[in-house]
This record gives structure tokens, C-alpha cells and sequence, in this order.
């Protein structure tokens, strides 16, 4: 079942990666940009865009910027793994990872870019190496989807730890995950970093009454709980702060904080996060 569910997730992104449908919206991430070279003098038929006015100013004659070819860019998608990703009423936020891996991973492949894809609990679980290969796009949808989430929790801090010592230069960092936890993404400040928050509608407003016997998914305890309107407005009120004292750390880092739902198209709602 898993295989089969790898396949139809593979051919989907691919078709819409490779068709055009989505890859010049994922593809188009601003990195590097061009390497500069050196400055030389202006030839007729030069793009006159690439002037440098102040080098021309000083030297009393044409100068040009010249430049080597674009760089390739460095994506890293980071998928953080719990049970929480277990739930979903529509279909489990696990599926909606793997989707979204499935999306930016192909569209990084079909740009020519490195990809390195790291899947971290609250240890490192799998690490794929930077490579322009589709490979571990698959291998990395199969990992998520067969893997028992039941009893892992998320780790911020420690993926951090690990994102800074494995990628030095600047990258375009992904990371992926529900967010419950609280985060500290100051340590990849120097990189661009997009934070996808996955979530289910009913895990932020649940609409149920009465005596409740609940199951912690990270940690596998039960316990008994009798909710009413107030306890749920509470809950509710706690979470959207959560929510925003995340949102407003990201956006001090000059980063990107989006939220994807398990009732929405993956492939629509990827085009809407980063084409803007």
C-alpha cells in the first residue's frame, strides 16, 4: 500500500513539475543569483545594463560588470517528523508532507539545483546528501510514509544544530512540519528559509463536547479529558498565540512562514507559498 501510494505521488509531482504546471513557480526561488567576476572595460554591443557607473566614473571611461554563468542554487528541504503528522481528517498531515517534498524536491531536479533532503525527529532519521539526482526524492516520500510516527516527537533545535554544521554557504532552506513546538530558526538567518506549517482545520478548532479519552501521538499516553466551550476557547486562544509569536520570529529573520491544509490542493497551494 505504501509502494502504491509512493507511485502516485512520484508520477503526480512529476506531471506537474515537468508538464510546466508548477515548476517555474518552485524553480523561481531567488538565490545567489549570478557570480561576479570582474569589472573590464565596455565593448560595443555590451548590455549597457551591467555598467558599473562608479568604477566608470572614477576611470573616466566605460567600465562593465562581468559576470560568470548563474550558480546553481543549494535547496535543502528539511521535513520534521512526530505523530502529530498522523492525524487529519480529510487525509493525514504525513501525506501532505510527503506531497510537498515531492513538489520542491522535482522542481529542484528539474532546475539543475543541488538537493539535500534531511528527515529529523528528535534525531537525525534519514540524511540524503546534496545530489541534482531525483532518487532521493522518492526514497525520501517512501521514508516518511512507511515510517512509524507514532512515538517521535520534533526537534527543532537539534535540526538547527545539524543544518549549521552541514551547510555552510548560503542555501534556500525548507522546512516542513506542524509547528507545534517551539522554534528558534535564528542559526539559519543567512540562508533563505521558507517554514510550511501543516496543519488540519479541526486540530485548530475542534468542535466536540464532553468526556474524551485522548492519546498524546508523540508520546503514546492516554488520558482522560472532559471538554467544554471554555476549555476549547482557552485551547484556541494559546494556539493562535503560539502560532503568532512563530510567525512574528520568522518574519524578523526575513523569512517566509506559509500554512498548508489537509482539506487543500498540495499542488495549487505550493504554487501560492512561493511564487510571491
Amino acid at each position: 500500500m505504501v509502494e502504491q501510494r509512493v507511485k502516485e505521488i512520484v508520477l503526480k509531482a512529476k506531471k506537474s513539475v515537468f508538464t510546466g504546471n508548477i515548476g517555474n513557480h518552485l524553480t523561481a526561488f531567488k538565490g545567489d543569483g549570478i557570480d561576479f567576476a570582474e569589472i573590464r572595460e565596455y565593448s560595443s554591443g555590451d548590455d549597457v545594463r551591467k555598467i558599473n557607473w562608479k568604477a566608470t566614473a572614477k576611470s573616466g571611461s566605460l567600465k562593465l560588470n562581468e559576470f560568470n554563468e548563474e550558480r546553481e542554487l543549494h535547496i535543502v528541504v528539511v521535513s520534521m517528523l512526530s505523530g502529530g503528522l498522523t492525524f487529519g481528517t480529510k487525509r493525514s498531515k504525513q501525506d501532505v508532507v510527503a506531497e510537498l517534498l515531492a513538489l520542491v524536491g522535482f522542481s529542484a531536479v528539474s532546475n539543475g539545483d543541488r538537493l539535500e533532503i534531511a528527515l529529523i525527529s528528535d534525531k537525525v532519521e534519514r540524511h540524503f546528501k546534496p545530489t541534482k539526482s531525483s532518487g532521493i526524492v522518492e526514497a525520501s516520500i517512501y521514508e516518511i510514509l512507511s515510517s512509524d510516527l507514532l512515538d517521535k516527537q520534533a526537534d527543532y533545535k537539534s535540526a538547527v544544530e545539524f543544518l549549521q554544521g552541514r551547510v555552510k554557504r548560503g542555501a534556500i532552506v525548507v522546512v516542513i512540519g506542524d509547528f507545534y513546538e517551539d522554534l528558534d530558526l535564528t542559526l539559519l538567518a543567512k540562508h533563505q528559509l521558507y517554514a510550511i506549517r501543516v496543519r488540519d482545520h479541526f486540530e485548530e478548532n475542534p468542535n466536540i463536547n464532553g468526556e474524551l479519552g485522548l492519546i498524546d501521538p508523540a508520546t503514546k499516553k492516554g488520558t482522560q479529558i472532559s471538554l467544554d466551550g471554555s476549555l476549547l476557547h482557552k485551547f484556541r486562544e494559546e494556539l493562535k498565540e503560539h502560532d503568532r509569536k512563530i510567525d512574528e520570529h520568522i518574519f524578523e529573520l526575513g523569512a517566509k512562514v506559509a500554512n498548508i491544509y489537509t482539506d487543500e490542493d498540495t499542488t495549487l497551494r505550493a504554487i501560492q507559498i512561493f511564487k510571491s
